[in-house]
């Protein structure tokens, strides 16, 4: 009895975490996106007026350059939310608790 009961402990434990993780991810992705979206588009914009043609590469390639990050942060962090529900669903067939 303590077995199962330690095991439903854990399933409850480690969906709490994946939910958190997920909840954090969701909130942050918007953050993330802006990010990609916003700053060098944004600076083109005020200083088209001003700066040299050959500039408008170097804008281009740190946008490139940004987006590609941002993409690689957010596949991290969203990889990490799966683990974390694999975990979570793992642990709760193991201790035979269904989730509604």
């Amino acid at each position: 009895m303590d077995d199962v009961e330690a095991l439903q402990r854990r399933a409850s434990a480690l969906r709490a975490e994946a939910d958190a993780l997920t909840n954090a991810y969701q909130r942050a992705t918007w953050l993330r996106f802006t990010l990609v979206f916003f700053p060098v588009p944004f600076v083109v914009v005020l200083l088209r007026l001003e700066i040299e043609s050959w500039t408008y590469i170097l804008f281009g390639s740190a946008y490139l350059g940004l987006s590609a990050l941002l993409y690689i942060w957010d596949g991290r962090a969203s990889d990490k939310c799966d683990k974390a529900e694999r975990a979570a669903q793992a642990a709760e067939r193991s201790a035979g608790v269904s989730r509604a």
